[in-house]
């Protein structure tokens, strides 16, 4: 077993998401480079300029910048790539994730101390192949997502030395680890390269043809909508964090495509849990519970818990939720995220915020902060140009907001 505690490893796939993940408690944040990343679609980071500032803030906050290189590279690719690891050997990346051989001898060409982790991408099942890519000193593997606990365990005792990585909450890839080619097929995107359409989640409609009745087919109906029968569920092992900790060296939480409420209202659930359950504290229930509050499918614990012979009679959703559908869910209750920019009028601060949902002067609040989850209230809003506004929502750009709480930057507010 363990003594080292795991790091919280979130995503950064914009600066202004690093910030927040950083912020709210991510010991290490994965952060997009251009061109060679897979999400490449929803990288904000788009030049290296930007990259190497994200880099350098995230240390400043006292967080490390984990790189991913993963893409599956084509011949095509190959150029471009050696050219992009050129371009980021000077950044000051705490580490490199990478997913094919190839580009792990010219990671290594170029950048031949930064330590590598390999890919969940790579499918990495068994000891053997730990073993092999330790061997050839790599330093972490984020393990396939297919692995139970119980298989996690075996590894950690035949192959010491290899740090684990695995991921403890994100939306569920219905293909093997992740590679899905039905983007590629149905819209031209192909996964593997960074431009995953998300094509599981899409509405299908169904038909089924009985034996007996060829040629005659029936609509399968789900609801108005259509059928999400490849739209898997989402994964929670908030839970059983416990029984996770001792045998792994990082617990990873996906979202890059999704909002900075979603990425800081998970860091600091998983943060608060994880320390609690380490320090022998109490866990406040309404700050696990945040995992209930971002947007998200049913949830289940994955294949951490279950065997494949358990599938799926043994199926049980972790209990921290209460949701009964496995279709899309999406909570509209996230109204914006204040930046550390503010203006002054009449010695108080009015903090700036673009906001995602209406607010008007009066209106109460949730907020979260790495510190507080409490209710703030809306007292005054100003335009860009300092003049008084009665109500703003999405499409109003840029605001100031001042509030009755005191506020530094970063505040989510939700609900």
């Amino acid at each position: 077993m363990k003594s080292k505690i795991p790091a919280i490893v979130a995503p950064g796939w914009s600066y202004e998401k690093a910030m927040v993940a950083s912020h709210y408690g991510a010991e290490e944040v994965y952060v997009g480079v251009p061109f060679t990343s897979l999400r490449m679609r929803q990288n904000k980071i788009l030049d290296f300029d930007e990259l190497k500032k994200t880099v350098k803030d995230l240390h400043k906050n006292g967080s490390k910048a984990l790189l991913t290189m993963n893409i599956f590279p084509r011949n095509t690719d190959i150029k471009i790539f050696e050219q992009t690891v050129k371009q980021i050997a000077d950044c000051g990346a705490d580490a490199i994730i990478f997913s094919d051989p190839w580009t792990f001898n010219i990671i290594r060409k170029y950048l031949p101390k930064i330590p590598l982790h390999l890919s969940t991408q790579s499918s990495t099942m068994n000891r053997a192949a730990v073993k092999f890519w330790k061997d050839l000193g790599v330093k972490r593997i984020v393990f396939a997502r297919e692995l139970s606990l119980e298989e996690i365990k075996e590894i950690r005792e035949k192959v010491p030395g290899i740090e684990i990585e695995i991921f403890v909450h994100w939306a569920m890839c219905m293909s093997y680890s992740g590679r899905c080619l039905l983007g590629d097929y149905m819209s031209w995107r192909p996964g593997n390269k960074g431009e995953c359409s998300h094509a599981c989640r899409f509405k299908y409609k169904v038909r089924l043809e009985e034996e007996r009745r060829p040629g005659k087919l029936f609509q399968m109906e789900w609801d108005e909508g259509g059928s999400h029968i490849l739209s898997s569920k989402d994964l929670c092992t908030i839970d059983k964090l416990k029984e996770i900790l001792p045998y792994v060296d990082a617990i990873k939480i996906e979202g890059r495509s999704k909002s900075e409420f979603y990425v800081g209202a998970l860091v600091k659930a998983y943060k608060h849990v994880r320390d609690a359950i380490l320090d022998k504290k109490k866990i406040d229930p309404k700050i696990a519970n945040l995992v209930n509050v971002v947007p998200h499918r049913e949830y289940r614990d994955g294949f951490l818990f279950n065997q494949l012979k358990d599938f799926p009679e043994g199926e049980t959703p972790v209990s921290s939720t209460t949701l009964d559908s496995a279709g899309p869910l999406f909570n509209r209750n996230y109204f914006g995220m204040f930046s550390d920019q503010f203006i002054e009028k009449n010695k108080k601060k009015y903090f700036h915020i673009e906001p995602k949902e209406v607010i008007t002067p009066g209106m109460k609040i949730k907020y979260l902060s790495p510190n507080e989850m409490w209710e703030l209230k809306i007292v005054d809003i100003l335009d860009a140009k300092g003049k008084p506004m009665e109500k703003v929502h999405c499409n109003s750009g840029p605001v100031y907001i001042l509030t009755d709480k005191k506020l530094e930057g970063r505040e989510i507010l939700y609900e």
